[in-house]
């Protein structure tokens, strides 16, 4: 005859282990709220303070009230290679809305602005190897100007830094639709600072929807980048299959090649990598999960594995921007 295992939990016991469970949900239950607390006050210090400003610089007493989107990013990008070594950026993207504005202006602050980075670090987002970042940036943007087709985007700003270092933007974008699956894209990138001179970078892009509700989405990009104090051309070509799982999680698929025109061996890198992101709590904090595997040149175009992790965190009190959307562009209609 099988002996039975007796319950040790006594009652008092059991009380204890009551109590325990209840206090871990109190705590757990006070940290979300104050997690929530703090997402909300911040969201609403954004908008407040673009809403009177655009009250100041831009309505007037017989305009109607207009959404107002500002936002903060903020982004932590840790990443390790085998060959290589471990790097950690950091980014912090602020954009306040001003609608009342005639142009319809926004005023912009960037910690890590990217302009001089190589092409490839841009295509793959990852930290850029040189010191564009080293200082952020401050400007003004009339954003989603249509003319004709093209859609365009112009800063102005400067570099805060001693001495300032002014800059200017002027972007461009063209979408056309070339069959029932397939959309293309063209974008132009100009740009030029005081202290480095001008910049340029073309982008090519052709997406294709693999089912109807376009959850699953291939896109092929070919991009070059001409740098003035380089006086080179860089370019990249990239593959990438975008799969929108469910609500929370969307996994992102990616090969590609670069090339510079400067070395007489003009392939600069091979890769292939795989994301996972995953909505973390709520619509604000975001998780990615990237493992990689490259073969750049400065290896010997031997394998060099690695990983990179980005904790992403998105404030903003109008709207609910679904930061896991990936979508096939539409041609751009003047409002």
């Amino acid at each position: 005859m099988k002996s039975q295992k007796k319950n040790n939990i006594t009652p008092s016991n059991q009380i204890l282990l009551d109590e325990s469970n209840a206090i871990k949900d109190a705590d757990d239950n006070t940290v979300l709220a104050w997690m929530d607390d703090s997402e909300d006050k911040l969201a609403d210090t954004i908008h407040d303070y673009s809403e009177s400003l655009d009250q100041y610089v831009g309505k007037e007493d017989e305009d109607e009230p207009m959404m107002n989107r500002s936002y903060l990013r903020i982004k932590f990008k840790p990443r390790y290679s085998h060959r290589g070594y471990s790097d950690f950026d950091a980014n912090v993207y602020l954009k306040l809305d001003l609608p009342h504005t005639k142009r319809n202006w926004k005023l912009i602050f960037e910690t890590d602005p990217d302009d001089f980075d190589s092409l490839e670090s841009k295509q793959r987002g990852i930290s850029g190897d040189n010191d564009s970042g080293s200082s952020a940036v401050g400007g003004v943007r009339l954003q989603d100007k249509i003319f004709g087709n093209w859609k365009t985007n112009f800063d102005i700003g400067v570099k805060v830094r001693w001495p300032p270092d002014p800059f200017v933007r002027v972007n461009a974008s063209r979408v056309d639709i070339l069959s029932e699956r397939w959309t293309s894209r063209i974008k132009q990138e100009i740009f030029f600072y005081h202290e480095k001179g001008p910049g340029a970078v073309t982008f090519f892009d052709f997406y294709r929807a693999m089912n109807e509700d376009e959850t699953q989405i291939f896109k092929a990009s070919t991009s070059g980048q001409y740098l003035d104090d380089d006086d080179n051309w860089e370019l990249v070509q990239t593959f990438e299959y975008f799969d929108r799982l469910n609500d929370n999680h969307l996994m992102e698929y990616s090969t590609g090649i670069s090339a510079d025109t400067r070395e007489e061996d003009e392939i600069s890198n091979y890769w292939v990598s795989a994301s996972w992101t995953q909505k973390l709590y709520k619509d604000w904090i975001y998780l990615t999960i990237e493992p990689e595997i490259e073969f750049p040149k400065e290896y010997d175009y031997h394998i060099n594995p690695g990983i990179m992790l980005q904790l992403e965190l998105f404030f903003i009190k109008n709207g609910n921007y679904d930061r896991l959307n990936r979508y096939i562009p539409l041609p751009y209609e003047k409002d």
